[in-house]
């Protein structure tokens, strides 16, 4: 694991950027809703309910995929890094991340929160190396409304 940090989420969305992106924010539409997240080139933003209390954002750089039979949802979106560190966060309290540069599919995982810290979610951001980076939902659950790509970009806010 490269990164791990508590978060309070603001606008029930994390946003995964590259640094030279000046204002990190989507414009979201209902399909985006549908499908748990907003992207443009160099940006993401990946959808989390409204809830109270804080989440825990864990963050690595994995070969393959292996997801979580207790994850609530599970969304995976195109994500190039040119240089580092790229921003994770929130509008308001990014953290700088190290990634390595390479081509990815960034794979968004909605976990049941953990039990030492009392967070609400556990979110796993995985950098998953490939040649061929892909738009898919890997597990729709309750909080999508769509198993399949409904939009893949976004307006920039």
């Amino acid at each position: 694991m490269i990164a791990e940090f508590p978060i309070t989420i603001l606008y029930t969305q994390i946003v995964v950027h590259l640094p030279n992106i000046p204002r990190p924010g989507l414009l979201w539409d209902d399909d985006h809703v549908a499908q748990g997240f907003a992207w443009s080139e160099g940006i993401v933003s990946f959808g989390v309910p409204d809830h109270d209390g804080q989440c825990l954002i864990k963050v690595d750089v994995l070969d393959t995929i292996d997801i979580s039979d207790s994850a609530y949802w599970v969304v995976q979106t195109p994500f190039e890094v040119a240089s580092s560190p790229i921003k994770i966060g929130t509008i308001g309290n990014m953290k700088d991340i190290d990634v390595p540069a390479g081509s990815f599919n960034l794979v968004f995982e909605a976990l049941p929160g953990e039990a030492e810290g009392d967070y609400t979610f556990s979110l796993n951001l995985k950098f998953i190396r490939t040649d061929k980076p892909e738009f898919k939902i890997l597990k729709a659950g309750d909080e999508l409304s769509t198993n399949k790509i409904l939009r893949r970009d976004a307006q920039r806010g």
